[in-house]
């Protein structure tokens, strides 16, 4: 007798498969590779699987080919099976196989079902370092950074796969009713997340962060319960669904108003939809900080006295992390994240371009892992530069009519984790223009 595909399975093999072919085979000088194509069939294959998991995991048969189809299209996996065919497809079906196989032994207790998911964390972290390593990328350990990783722009996990962050909802939601395999689930990732914290660089792979492939079966579920709980409070209290989908409105409204009124759109012309996006959305995050790094810029402005659409800027940022970096003042792309108060607006300097010291200017400079720096400061003027650095004195250098560059160590001892705070200040009567900042990491420790 014939085994029976069931209509979901064909539905979901075939959303999971045609849409990315119509992609490799649209717009390409070439036809895609064997193991691109190979990957997506493995990917659909742990769709099935996981899918599979789902309904089996008991009042999710209703979501789960949705959820099964939101991890693919909602998150980094679709990206890494074609730019990385292999290694993401592996990663993938084998955490998803992982998953199933621990779903049915989760434990009878909560305790029981915490330490399994932790241990199902070490595999999961194992098989990613495995996956990794094939690859030639060697992480180097370090003191753990949990909340840059999931939440910096620099590859924080949820600040680039803001999904993920429902489906964490999703765990903590069904965990906080009993359910053992979403708290066992929430167990296994936290053992995966200061495992990847604790790694150098915390990001694996072009976006966001590969070394979460192996889990997002475990993300999955969150968004199946995410789903399930749409799907019943839309049956039971739909006006509750409709008010948030109103308030979601009136946040519209309301930053469209202010945009009207700072006159970032013009007050009798058209105005096209996407800039009334992008104010609105510069808006919401000067004022909050951006929604995707909720609530790590938060917890940096409390602890920092800065305002949380900072740590949009310097969040995971590290200036001494490989090559020296250099900041130059005349251009915006390079100082946007750093540029503090008591600076000039951008003139020219002969060839080079400058900003003026006020009297007294601040460069943040983030730091993620602490060692001894190199600073150089290239400046021009009159009178006495003075170079500190979190309140400690690096340098004193009177100025020249031609750029010089002031040099200064800064021991480790001296810095902190986060921004650094990087005081230039010149004597009354004199005059500093700086041209460009460079910070390098020295040879040793002290």
């Amino acid at each position: 007798m014939r085994p029976r595909v069931e209509g979901r399975t064909v539905a979901l093999l075939a959303a999971a498969i045609v849409p990315p072919l119509a992609f490799l085979f649209s717009g390409r000088s070439s036809a895609p590779t064997v193991p691109a194509l190979a990957s997506l069939l493995v990917i659909a294959a742990g769709l099935v699987v996981l899918e599979r998991t789902l309904r089996d995991a008991g009042g999710l048969a209703s979501v789960s080919v949705a959820a099964s189809l939101l991890t693919l299209y909602g998150t980094g996996l679709l990206w890494h099976t074609v730019a990385e065919p292999g290694r993401a497809a592996l990663a993938f079906i084998g955490g998803t196989l992982l998953a199933r196989a621990w779903i049915s032994r989760v434990g009878t207790s909560p305790s029981d079902a915490l330490a399994r998911g932790a241990a199902l964390g070490v595999a999961l972290a194992g098989l990613a370092l495995l996956s990794a390593r094939a690859a030639g990328a060697a992480p180097s350990l370090a003191r753990p950074s949990l909340l840059d990783s999931l939440f910096s722009s620099r590859h924080g996990l949820l600040f680039w796969v803001p999904v993920l962050t429902a489906a964490i909802f999703g765990l903590a939601l069904r965990a906080g009713r009993g359910h053992r395999a979403a708290l066992g689930a929430l167990g296994a990732l936290a053992v995966l997340a200061v495992v990847n914290a604790s790694l150098r660089p915390w990001w694996n792979g072009g976006f966001a962060n590969a070394r979460y492939l192996p889990a997002l079966p475990l993300f999955g579920l969150g968004l199946a319960f995410v789903l399930d709980f749409v799907r019943t409070s839309a049956r039971r209290r739909p006006l509750h669904l409709a008010a948030a989908a109103g308030g979601v409105l009136v946040l519209w409204n309301l930053l469209l108003m202010a945009q009207y009124r700072a006159e970032l759109i013009p007050r009798d012309d058209t105005v096209s939809f996407p800039d009334v996006a992008e104010n609105s959305a510069r808006l919401l995050a000067r004022g909050a900080g951006a929604p995707t790094a909720w609530p790590a810029n938060w917890i940096f402005a409390a602890q920092q006295d800065l305002p949380a659409a900072r740590y949009d800027l310097l969040g995971g940022q590290d200036v001494l992390a490989s090559s020296p970096t250099r900041i130059e003042m005349g251009s915006p792309d390079s100082e946007a994240a750093f540029l503090g108060t008591g600076w000039s607006v951008r003139h020219p300097c002969g060839p080079s371009t400058c900003r003026e010291v006020d009297g007294r200017a601040v460069l943040y400079l983030p730091l993620v892992d602490l060692r001894p720096a190199d600073v150089l400061v290239r400046a021009q003027g009159s009178g006495l530069l003075r170079v500190t650095l979190n309140g400690h004195l690096l340098a004193e250098a009177t100025l020249a009519p031609t750029f010089t560059e002031v040099s200064a160590m800064a021991r480790a001892q001296d810095l902190r984790r986060g921004p650094n705070v990087l005081l230039l200040e010149i004597t009354p009567g004199g005059q500093a223009l700086v041209a460009a900042i460079q910070v390098m990491p020295r040879g040793g420790s002290e």
